[in-house]
């Protein structure tokens, strides 16, 4: 919950679009640095907060991210116009940054090894269906109440969450809380020298642009135009999504780098189905489905592949891999506002031309001995 929660306040503003632009007398240009925003402060958090896990606990520092995150949802729901918004939204991705590479870094060292990788699966899992599942609840409250329900909503939600996590998580293990705070951030240049998970750090950041481009692409095209089309085609991916926990053990029969592989492989395909097949709403959520299954491989292979090869600094490793992720977010609503006014085709061609990318690098990546 706690990570669908906070991956999810980047996807809540799309159905909003269309009221906040009305109330802020705004184009769709200002609406996709709307999601940018957040994705730039989310990228940032990652790595000025994930090591701090290593430190001052992972407990600790998702607790108190959490109660932070609660007050800065709060004032983004309160925002008057989108000057402000746009800040607010960097200063709200920042703070609830500091949740997931905490949340990864406490499965990756507090959860049995025999259940780490059906529960990294599940958090992973939880990220991707944000996507989806944020969108959904948004466009639900917005068809009832005043857009800026779902900001306060959810920063009732982190402060309740807050507290349960506090409660059901272990006591946080002795740190080195008296090194000097450098020590912390000095294992992030020593990840970003691991040559076997550089290529797969820029394919999970290839393939967040593919997923937050191509669903804010939908809504600039205005591909679909009621709102039982829109609910169907964001939902359409929820079923895969539920299932991907389930090929954890599969998978693992597969090397990191050959999960990677497939992923990028069936995504790439359904974005080129897409880019072929024309605006049929059935057919698109069918391919947006095979899409989502294909990316949500490849997330959780890039994951644990940083744990394992960060070592002990698992955390800020972790931070890395997700700031990759999220540097990748950042692009995708931009790439949908150059592409999706020519057309939703011009969008899926220069996605699936970002997938092949990714494919190429991962091909060409040294294979990591551990993995």
């Amino acid at each position: 919950m706690s990570a669908l929660l906070a991956t999810g306040q980047m996807y809540i503003p799309i159905p909003l679009f269309s009221a906040m632009k009305s109330d802020w007398h705004v184009g769709s240009g200002v609406m996709t640095w709307i999601i940018s925003a957040f994705a730039f402060g989310y990228a940032g958090g990652f790595v000025l907060f994930g090591p701090l896990s290593d430190r001052f606990g992972h407990r600790r520092v998702v607790f108190t991210g959490m109660l932070t995150a609660a007050v800065v949802t709060l004032l983004t729901g309160l925002a008057f116009s989108a000057s402000v918004e746009i800040p607010l939204r960097v200063v709200q991705g920042l703070v609830v940054g500091s949740i997931p590479p905490a949340l990864m870094a406490y499965v990756a060292t507090r959860i049995v090894p025999g259940h780490r990788a059906v529960v990294t699966m599940s958090m992973a899992t939880s990220f991707l269906a944000a996507t989806v599942l944020a969108q959904i609840v948004s466009q639900a409250v917005v068809g009832w109440f005043p857009w800026r329900t779902v900001f306060l909503g959810s920063a009732v939600a982190f402060a309740v969450l807050a507290f349960a996590l506090r409660s059901i998580m272990l006591d946080d293990a002795p740190t080195a809380a008296n090194s000097p705070l450098r020590h912390s951030y000095a294992a992030i240049p020593a990840v970003l020298r691991i040559r076997a998970l550089l290529p797969m750090l820029i394919a999970g950041a290839l393939s967040m642009a593919v997923m937050v481009g191509v669903y804010t692409g939908i809504e600039i095209a205005g591909l679909v135009h009621g709102s039982g089309e829109l609910l169907a085609l964001r939902a359409g991916a929820l079923p895969v999504m539920l299932a991907l926990p389930l090929l954890a053990i599969p998978l693992a029969r597969l090397s990191r780098h050959g999960q990677i592989v497939l992923g990028v492989l069936v995504a790439a395909a359904a974005m080129i189905a897409a880019a072929l097949a024309g605006t049929g709403v059935a057919l698109l959520t069918v391919l947006l489905a095979v899409l989502v299954g294909g990316l949500g491989v490849i997330a959780p292979a890039v994951l644990q592949s940083a744990g394992e090869l960060g070592g002990d600094a698992r955390a800020a490793a972790s931070s890395v891999a997700m700031f990759s992720f999220y540097v990748g977010a950042t692009t995708g609503p931009l790439v949908a506002a150059a592409t999706a006014p020519h057309g939703f085709a011009a969008l899926s061609w220069t996605l699936a031309a970002l997938l092949l990318l990714a494919l190429i690098l991962t091909l060409l990546a040294p294979r990591p001995s551990s993995t």
